[in-house]
């Protein structure tokens, strides 16, 4: 499934759409690249941005979202917390 970039008050930048596609590698292996993600990448104050990641895995609505003076720690930190959710997700529909 394909990863959808929304880019708000920022260029579209051809170094961020790669590294937002490799920052979701683990992620889509996790999710066995089933489930489409979408990403909105948004420049809110001259230094600060807000990174939001939403994806409906196995029909419930994930959603993470995180600040950052940097874009790219923003991201990763945003990546993580949905990580954390797929995997508890993943964790309940086994068990």
């Amino acid at each position: 499934m394909p990863i959808h970039l929304t880019f708000n008050n920022i260029r579209n930048s051809d170094a961020v759409s790669d590294h937002v596609h490799h920052a979701f590698e683990e992620l889509i292996k996790i999710t066995d690249d089933k489930f489409p993600f979408h990403v909105t990448l948004n420049k809110v104050h001259e230094e600060s941005y807000h990174v939001g990641i939403n994806c409906s895995y196995r029909n419930k609505l994930l959603a993470s979202k995180a600040d950052h003076e940097n874009l790219y720690k923003a991201l990763s930190k945003g990546i993580d917390s949905m990580k954390t959710q797929v995997i508890r997700k993943a964790e309940k529909v086994r068990g």
